[in-house]
């Protein structure tokens, strides 16, 4: 161990329960969870470990921040859960690998939509390549058009690009390659549980095996289905891989395969503008009413590219798309009940469908016991808010209202001034309904990564009800949660 490293203390773990640190990568998420086994040593799981690319100075963050879990732990990580594929909870992975290879680590866990060879799982990452390669063209053509909107894309493609030509699959490589054991996880299969430690089970809850639910990750603009301003509910793009296919034409990408079945004409009735201008005639009708070159008197009519302007709501979607393949765990301290929820980035379909079915002996249950989502929500006593406290990642009616626990907590991984310093559009985390809903349910005990302890004791005499009592530090904010 460095000479850095031996000033660092080992992270301990409580008589029970546990200790949650959440570190400061500055706009992503990272997890440090210390649980005691039955010899009384630590135990730890790792959830995530990223910042958004764009974020300034993320990389010597990040870095920093690996070298702290990894002298905290001792280079002994019992378990590392990673949520999905973007960035923000990934790209620590890739940008410290050389100090996640020098540790140990004895399991990894991945949502099943991860796993190789999946049929299911390989067919989202193809659409998902597809897209990311038409939202590039589309970023690149729009850059000398309008840098605005163009800017607007490259920062949600900066949720899954790590580095140039890095993607996210090397990131999860790095774990996936140094794991003894990797476990590709299902909702609503057996419960798990942590090497040693006695009275844990975690519960997944996503994603959702079920391909409508999993493709659901945009509002419907029902009533209360999510935190939102009156009559702010949208709908999703249609027709994506059309779209796509029409954005890689119009570029230098190669074309999919099923491209020319996704144009709006068959190929007998389209005229490609080079050809048109060989045909005399067909050169006389387009320059007499669309003009075929930009100071025409009639290019007005065209529309030219004007059209890739929607990929910015392409690249919304695509985002929600890969936020909604969350890996959800729910972690149950089982003397006291209490539940701590991590729902990565879930958004509607993933947390829906949490309410279809539950767990009973026949998924390793004790006999006579049942335990379901609403139950599991019920006695949620600390919440990691997902999406940086978006508008669309946390349900209410079938989320947050259920989280009815007087010890709620939440901690939320954001920062709201460089979120809002966007430019040209700024991002609302946290959203401010969902917000002052947080606010009142918690008591005003929440944790955040850009503010520390919002309201810390002995200002919130809330904090004491419980025995909680937060720790700040400048690289991460810690709570323990006892199970008594």
């Amino acid at each position: 161990m460095s000479e850095v490293h031996k000033s660092i203390l080992v992270m301990t773990a409580p008589e029970t329960g546990v200790t949650v640190r959440m570190y400061r990568t500055g706009f992503g998420d990272c997890f440090l969870l210390a649980f005691r086994d039955q010899r009384g040593a630590p135990v730890y799981l790792l959830i995530d470990c990223g910042v958004h690319s764009q974020y300034k100075g993320g990389g010597e963050r990040i870095r920093a921040i690996t070298s702290h879990i990894c002298a905290s732990t001792e280079g002994h990580l019992h378990v590392v859960a990673i949520t999905h594929e973007h960035a923000d909870h990934i790209s620590g992975f890739y940008t410290a690998r050389e100090m996640f290879n020098g540790m140990e680590i004895d399991q990894a866990w991945f949502g099943w939509t991860e796993k190789p060879g999946d049929p299911a799982a390989e067919a989202l990452k193809r659409q998902r390549a597809m897209m990311m390669n038409a939202l590039r063209a589309a970023e690149r053509s729009l850059a000398t058009r309008d840098g605005a909107v163009a800017e607007g894309i490259r920062g949600l493609l900066g949720f899954f690009e790590l580095d140039l030509g890095v993607t996210g699959r090397d990131a999860l490589d790095v774990i996936r390659n140094k794991a003894k054991n990797a476990q590709y996880l299902k909702p609503k299969t057996r419960p798990l549980t942590l090497p040693g430690v006695d009275g844990v089970r975690v519960f997944v809850l996503g994603p959702p095996e079920n391909r409508k639910a999993l493709m659901a990750a945009e509002p419907t603009g029902e009533p209360g289905e999510v935190y939102e301003e009156e009559g702010s509910g949208r709908k999703g793009v249609s027709s994506d891989e059309a779209f796509a296919a029409a954005l890689l034409a119009a570029s230098e990408e190669p074309e999919p395969a099923w491209a020319e079945a996704s144009q709006p004409f068959a190929s007998n009735y389209r005229v490609q503008s080079d050809a048109a201008k060989e045909q005399k005639k067909l050169y006389q009708f387009f320059h007499d009413h669309y003009g075929f070159d930009e100071g025409d008197a009639e290019a007005w009519r065209r529309i030219d590219l004007d059209w890739q302007y929607a990929a910015e709501s392409l690249a919304l979607k695509l985002d929600s798309a890969t936020n909604n393949t969350s890996l959800v765990l729910a972690i149950e301290l089982q003397r006291s009940g209490r539940v701590l929820l991590f729902p990565g980035d879930a958004q509607v379909g993933n947390w829906q469908s949490w309410h279809e079915g539950g767990w009973s002996e026949e998924n390793g249950l004790g006999k006579g016991e049942t335990i379901t989502a609403t139950n599991l929500l019920n006695r949620t006593v600390l919440y990691k808010v997902g999406h940086h406290g978006s508008h669309n990642a946390t349900l209410r009616k079938m989320g947050l209202e259920l989280m009815v626990s007087d010890q709620l907590t939440a901690m939320i991984p954001v920062d709201e001034s460089w979120a809002l310093d966007r430019t040209p559009k700024p991002w609302k985390m946290p959203f401010h309904l969902l917000y002052t809903d947080l606010d009142r349910r918690t008591r005003g005990r929440i944790l955040r990564t850009d503010l520390g302890c919002v309201e810390p004791p002995p200002t919130n005499p809330a904090w004491s009800q419980f025995g909680y009592c937060p720790r700040v530090e400048d690289l991460y904010v810690e709570l323990t949660i006892a199970d008594e």
